[in-house]
């Protein structure tokens, strides 16, 4: 205890000038486990600098505990985020550990998850009154020592991606191209960094046989738009990916039909005297977001669906996940709720509705051999169904913050991992044998520092 006490304790003293520390404890029931999570934060927050250092430790049982249970209790630690962030008039500069958003503020954005998931970044942001521009490299696997499941013996591949943004202002209007590309055997590519050019032309100069300057695998180029609106009254958007679009459809009509791989969300935000409401949709079709049968570069943190811990445990999807956060071959829908009472009373509420078909972004056809035929969307018997209500307040007291809430809800068909005997690979597959009931009491009490 005292090797991870004492650093927080030496970086406190660093600085100990306009620093802000903070403890939070949050205990959660549920009805097959209880768990609670330890947060600590160090941050530094001016109009030209922010300083910001989170961890936190967990005995969820999700991962593997950091150390035998004698010396932190069956507890592992997991950095929230930890980087910093440098202002300049019109420019932005990140680095680091960092949560990361999508420009579309959805609970189904489909370029970066709304699922507040953090990785290794650099984001160079540039905006005026007329125009913006965001590039932001997105460290995926590096020097992994983590097991391919398909592939015995070889491990995570070296992985980055890229996404950029470019975009307009019409006063309360902004429009913007939107792209992300995923590469494999380099973690960090520089020149989809750096050169303002979109990725697909990068890819087209750099990768490309027949020059002395090649260098570099394919990558899976993602391109798309959104449109938003926001006043006093309202927040509007609507937002479209393209992993890949069948152009048969006009180019040869009676040739082979390749399915469509797109996401899409739409909503809004309505503020009124009695509360925020919200209305969103997103959905993705079959096969979005997946790689080929040999190049790695599927829309994820990880090549793969599982890892070892006692056995093959799933990757939560959520956790998986860049874009969509509820992945390929899904319709969603959610209503929520938000309202400040008193300055020092928050309570928000959601309730989600959400249809699944079977899933693998690492085995391109799924069960198929070979590429199907038309555009799929929750084509299959059987699929998941999931309903889930959240309920939470918080209240900022005099001394301490404290929160509640709870969630409660039920899946039917629950998404299961299952071996796709051909191909060797996993994928996730509604189960008519597994429905799950979900009802879970969180707690949250926070202590804040300044110094």
């Amino acid at each position: 205890m005292k090797k991870f006490l004492l650093p927080i304790f030496f970086l406190i003293g660093i600085f100990a000038i306009s620093m802000n520390f903070e403890i939070g404890l949050y205990p959660t029931l549920g009805l097959d486990k209880n768990w609670n999570e330890a947060n600590f934060k160090i941050n530094h927050f001016s109009e030209s600098f922010d300083f910001l250092a989170d961890l936190s430790a967990l005995n969820d049982g999700k991962y593997q505990p950091s150390h035998p249970d004698s010396l932190y209790f069956g507890y592992y630690f997991f950095m929230n985020e930890g980087g910093m962030k440098l202002y300049f008039e019109d420019i932005d500069f990140s680095f680091g550990r960092l949560r990361h958003h999508d420009l579309v503020d959805s609970p189904y954005s489909v370029f970066i998850s709304s699922a507040d998931n953090a990785a290794n970044i650099m984001d160079l942001k540039y905006e005026n009154d007329n125009m913006f521009y965001e590039t932001r490299w997105i460290g995926l696997n590096h020097d992994s020592n983590v097991d391919l499941s398909y592939e015995a013996g070889t491990k995570y591949p070296e992985r980055g991606a890229n996404y950029k943004t470019y975009g307009l202002i019409f006063e309360n209007y902004r429009f913007a191209y939107q792209e992300s590309a995923v590469y494999y055997d380099e973690y960090f590519g520089f020149e989809y960094f750096a050169n303002p050019i979109p990725n697909f032309f990068v890819q087209y100069t750099t990768h490309s046989t027949g020059k002395p300057w090649s260098y570099g695998n394919n990558a899976n180029a993602i391109m798309g738009f959104m449109l938003d609106y926001k006043d006093e009254d309202k927040y509007l958007y609507s937002q479209i990916l393209v992993d890949d679009i069948n152009m048969n459809r006009f180019l040869n009509p009676d040739g082979t039909q390749n399915p469509d791989k797109l996401a899409w969300s739409i909503g809004g935000d309505f503020y009124t005297e009695y509360g925020n409401f919200g209305l969103h949709h997103g959905g993705a079709t079959k096969y979005t977001f997946s790689q080929t049968e040999n190049d790695p570069y599927s829309y994820t943190y990880y090549p793969d669906l599982l890892y070892n811990y006692n056995g093959e445990v799933p990757i939560l999807r959520e956790d998986n996940n860049i874009g969509y956060i509820h992945g390929e071959n899904n319709l969603a829908f959610m209503v929520d709720y938000y309202n400040k009472f008193f300055e020092n009373y928050e309570y928000s509420a959601s309730v989600e509705y959400s249809i699944t078909g079977s899933q693998s972004p690492i085995d391109p056809w799924h069960e198929l051999g070979n590429t199907p035929t038309g555009t799929y969307l929750l084509d299959e018997e059987i699929l998941e169904h999931s309903m889930i209500f959240t309920n939470n307040i918080n209240m900022n007291l005099k001394y301490f913050d404290l929160g509640f809430g709870f969630s409660i809800g039920q899946i039917k068909n629950q998404l299961d991992l299952v071996l796709i005997e051909d191909t060797g690979r996993y994928m996730f597959k509604p189960d008519p044998e597994i429905d799950k009931n979900i009802f879970s009491f969180n707690l949250k009490i926070v202590k804040q520092f300044s110094f």
